[in-house]
């Protein structure tokens, strides 16, 4: 009987030399797969097996685009909301809710096209709206070497009929995920709470989902908030704009960033090795 024993080799990851020691041959190394199938001695670094590895720039690059049109889709929305003026009726006057009487004599699909009209500028000149509208604008449009880093790996802004939208250039980012994946990571996930001296485009959006859109916790969003308060107009407690704040911009951006944060590694993450060596 002989006592089995741990593989044990020597690794250089991006420059720096770690000796690993694993109890099987084959084994994760922070979500790569490796496979030890025997041994052998480098008499020089000519001997050494080397190989190279990057993220999956087309699972990261097809989420942030997701996350780009879902955004806009928001933008877009509150912008009209607050802004679209209330309809009127040819004589002047302006929708009020139907009775039981008026819808007596109307068809569903009457109804249905008549309160259609009537929540049109429900919420015009809504203040909470115009702040929220104003946060995303301010979000996306990062100043200073922010602004540049954003602009560098793709990630812009166009502005139209008094509309700001975030714009993605996908070759940008595919480029820099291949040349400089931790930048990209940096630009979307850093944040003020773990130490950075300003918020990356994730953290700058969560925390305005949170603020606005908040379902959980003791402090509710303030939309959230407003949309259970019998003073709010009643199309704002079905308004869709709420869900998509909490559940799908907060999906996209866990989504497209999940590939690159790997947060409970014990090795180097999977992002940061360009080059490994192994020497066995």
């Amino acid at each position: 009987y002989t006592p089995g024993k741990d593989a044990e080799l020597e690794v250089t990851i991006n420059g720096d030399k770690m000796t690993l020691s694993r109890s099987s041959n084959s084994f994760d190394l922070d979500g790569m797969a490796v496979t030890l199938n025997g041994t052998f001695t480098a008499a020089d670094d000519t001997e050494n097996i080397t190989f190279t590895s990057k993220c999956d720039s087309d699972t990261i690059v097809d989420a942030v685009k997701k996350m780009v049109e879902d955004l806009n889709t928001i933008i877009k929305e509150v912008k009209s909301a607050y802004s679209d003026m209330p309809l009127e009726k040819s004589d002047g006057s302006s929708y009020e809710p139907l009775t039981d009487d008026d819808m007596a004599d109307m068809s569903d699909s009457a109804i249905e096209a008549y309160e259609e009209k009537a929540k049109t500028g429900i919420l015009f000149m809504d203040s909470d709206l115009s702040s929220l509208y104003g946060d995303l604008v301010n979000a996306i449009t990062s100043s200073g070497a922010d602004g540049v880093t954003l602009r560098s790996i793709g990630i812009d802004t166009s502005y139209s009929d008094g509309l700001t939208t975030l714009t993605l250039d996908e070759q940008k980012l595919r480029e820099a995920l291949d040349s400089d994946p931790d930048k990209v990571q940096e630009a979307f996930t850093k944040s003020k709470d773990t130490g950075a001296a300003t918020n990356g485009l994730m953290a700058s959006l969560q925390s305005i989902t949170d603020r606005y859109a908040a379902t959980t916790g003791d402090t509710k969003g303030i939309l959230i908030e407003k949309a259970g308060s019998k003073y709010s107009p009643s199309s704002a407690l079905d308004n869709t704009l709420l869900k998509q704040m909490e559940d799908d911009l907060v999906a996209d951006l866990q989504k497209a960033m999940e590939p690159l944060m790997r947060e409970d590694a014990q090795e180097p993450t999977l992002v940061g090795i360009t080059s490994v060596i192994f020497r066995c």
